[in-house]
């Protein structure tokens, strides 16, 4: 097999995005309630009108609150966060291209970059983002570029679970915060308390077969999924809280089965950008690469930014 290999997106979200959950119940939802006397029903019961009504809020009080982690985490060295992205790529629109042309079918980056060749895959078109904050932080991977195997030691789990979610916490109605972890078992996808395994919240999750292994990464559940002879990365939202009453959000889907010799066996996400998969024999790892074929149009200095380097290759620009 020649790689680098393309895997496709086989589904994303109708939304496109991370945040294409729908009802997310942050923690702080119940810290807001837990200013209410202790015989209030509003407090006692997440399900009330009440935490409902004040959910909105408490979504952005907690995006708030990690946007204030990130900027205090970043005046340090060893806590900076690492993933945010510090290097754009830049193509200059060419002239005969009429970026006020309604008529046109609107303007389309097509590319060839070379790392596709290999894989039979010619060129990659990229889809327009509108916004700065969509662009740099919510974009789903559009595909997974899938690296030749090598011998590589890692501490891989044992089973789908101990998923630490790094982002959320569990708040009691006494205001006690308890971290969360995620497993798959029997079936089910469960949400518990990493001290006294309690199921917080149970999903059932079997849309593209049994999870072999999973991962947390960015608010998303990253699940090694096989069913049968097929293959797939997962990505789902943990932003929801629809305790057996619905399956989590699934984000995107991607078939790497063409990549892969066998079935694989464990999965490990390092970042955005770099996925470690275990095939079925010995030590041997694949690494695998989330690519995001995303642009921003800057109309004023006719202006293309990219996500993914196009500039080697070349990139066409059309609005034909």
């Amino acid at each position: 097999m020649t790689y680098p290999v393309q895997c496709p997106r086989v589904y994303v979200n109708p939304e496109g995005m991370v945040s294409a959950s729908g009802y997310y119940r942050a923690s702080t939802t119940q810290e807001i309630a837990n200013m209410l006397p202790p015989w209030m029903h509003l407090r006692e019961n997440p399900n009330s009108i009440g935490q409902q009504f004040i959910s909105g809020t408490s979504v952005h009080l907690k995006r708030l609150e990690t946007t204030l982690n990130d900027c205090m985490k970043n005046k340090f060295l060893e806590t900076a966060v690492v993933d945010d992205i510090d290097i754009l790529y830049r193509a200059k629109l060419p002239s005969n291209v009429n970026i006020l042309d309604a008529s046109a079918s609107g303007i389309r980056c097509i590319a060839a970059p070379s790392g596709c060749s290999p894989s039979g895959i010619n060129q990659i078109y990229l889809d327009e983002v509108s916004d700065l904050q969509t662009f740099y932080y919510n974009v789903v991977p559009t595909r997974i570029e899938v690296d030749s195997p090598a011998s590589v030691s890692m501490g891989w789990n044992i089973t789908p679970s101990g998923i630490y979610d790094s982002e959320e916490k569990h708040v009691d109605v006494w205001g006690k915060k308890h971290d969360i972890m995620w497993c798959y078992s029997g079936g089910m996808i469960r949400k518990q308390d990493s001290e006294t395994m309690e199921d917080y919240e149970v999903y059932p999750e079997n849309r593209y077969g049994t999870i072999v292994d999973m991962d947390f990464y960015n608010g998303n559940l990253w699940c090694l999924t096989n069913n049968g002879s097929t293959n797939y990365v997962t990505i789902l939202s943990s932003k929801t809280c629809v305790s057996n009453k619905a399956s989590l959000d699934l984000i995107a889907s991607f078939d790497i089965t063409s990549s892969i010799s066998g079935n694989p066996t464990k999965m490990i996400v390092e970042d955005g950008s770099n996925v470690y998969i275990k095939g079925p024999a010995g030590d041997t790892t694949y690494s695998a690469h989330p690519r995001y074929d995303y642009f921003l149009l800057d109309k004023d200095n006719r202006y293309v930014y990219m996500k993914e380097d196009y500039t080697d290759s070349g990139v066409f620009i059309s609005n034909t």
